[in-house]
This record gives C-alpha cells, sequence and structure tokens, in this order.
C-alpha cells in the first residue's frame, strides 16, 4: 500500500477541515484493481481470498486500517506543530517591543513593569485559549475520520464474511444449522 503524498509540510487549519477519508478515489479504486489483477494473477488455490468480493473486502480492510494509521500520525504531527508555534508566540510574547497603544508607558518604573508583566501574561494566557481550541478542533477532526474509518473496516469484514459463507454454500460447504448438519452426515452414512 502506498504511502499518500498529498499532504502539505505546514498543516493549515484549512487543510485539516478538508480532509477526507478517502483522499484520492482513483487511486483507491486503482487500489481495488491491483488487488483483483494480483489476485487473478496468483492463481493460488490455497489463497483464502476466494472470489472478487473478498478480494474487495479484504483491500478495504488494508486500505482503512493504514489510512487510520496514517491519520494519527498526521494528527500527532499537526498537534506537535501547533505546540512548537505556541512555544514561539510565548516566547516571542516575552521578548518582543510591546506594542505603544497596548499599556500604558508613563508613571513610576514599577507601575510600568506590573503592567507590561501583566500584559504579557493575559497575551499568554489568550495565544494558550486559542491554541488549546486548534488542537481540540485538530483532534476532533481527525478523530472523526478515524472513527469512519473503523465503520468502514467493520463494514468490509462482514462483506468479507458474507462473501466467504456465499463461496462455502455454492461449492456445498455451507455450515447450515446443528440439525441440518446432522442430517447431513445421517445421510452421507447411509450412502456408504
Amino acid at each position: 500500500m502506498q504511502q499518500f503524498k498529498n499532504h502539505p509540510e505546514k498543516i493549515s487549519r484549512e487543510f485539516v477541515l478538508t480532509l477526507e477519508i478517502i483522499p484520492d478515489e482513483r487511486d483507491y479504486k486503482e487500489q481495488i484493481v491491483d488487488a483483483r489483477l494480483k489476485w487473478i494473477s496468483e492463481n493460488d488455490p490455497h489463497n483464502p481470498l476466494k472470489n472478487f468480493s473478498m478480494v474487495d473486502s479484504q483491500c478495504e480492510i488494508d486500505f482503512f486500517v493504514f489510512r487510520q494509521q496514517e491519520l494519527e500520525q498526521e494528527k500527532e504531527r499537526h498537534i506537535h506543530q501547533l505546540m512548537l508555534e505556541l512555544q514561539q508566540e510565548l516566547q516571542e510574547i516575552q521578548t518582543d517591543e510591546l506594542p505603544e497603544l497596548a499599556i500604558n508607558l508613563m508613571g513610576p518604573d514599577y507601575l510600568v513593569q506590573d503592567r507590561i508583566q501583566k500584559y504579557r501574561e493575559q497575551e499568554t494566557r489568550k495565544q494558550e485559549a486559542i491554541c488549546h481550541e486548534e488542537v481540540k478542533l485538530i483532534a476532533g477532526r481527525y478523530n472523526s475520520l478515524k472513527q469512519q474509518c473503523e465503520e468502514r473496516i467493520n463494514q468490509a469484514r462482514a462483506n468479507y464474511q458474507a462473501a466467504f459463507c456465499i463461496w462455502q454454500e455454492e461449492r456445498g460447504w455451507g455450515l447450515g444449522t446443528g440439525e441440518q448438519r446432522g442430517r447431513g452426515a445421517e445421510e452421507q452414512r447411509g450412502k456408504r
């Protein structure tokens, strides 16, 4: 399975909000076709995949498991990036010149220093609150996408199981109910 290469070096809020569960629909469909072609070319009777539905389902499972892992890595990278930006902003608040209109620089030195300190503390709290909201937004979006992946994985597993059951029934290998199995065994003994 290939790595997705469509995410920027620096992740923006807009990028996060436009993330999709399937980043490239064409690539996704090509992976399913490739899985089918690989299955056909291998022609392995011992392969657990017995029909196209099973191949498609397994391909979906693999795709969405990989996508979940990728989303978790992107989320961690993005949150780490935000934390680094916050640290840089907090450093700038402590070291940069104050905007002239931000506080009154008139008065005794101790009052001016107190105003400067309060201004910097206020700006620090403001930046931390903004960062906290961004982290919540990012985590929520990524977690939502990961949940969608989980739902698709569960559906693909159910489809896989259904396709396997159909394959078994087509070959007369269906398990049926206990009573049916018992009658089938009795019929087999009677034929001997």
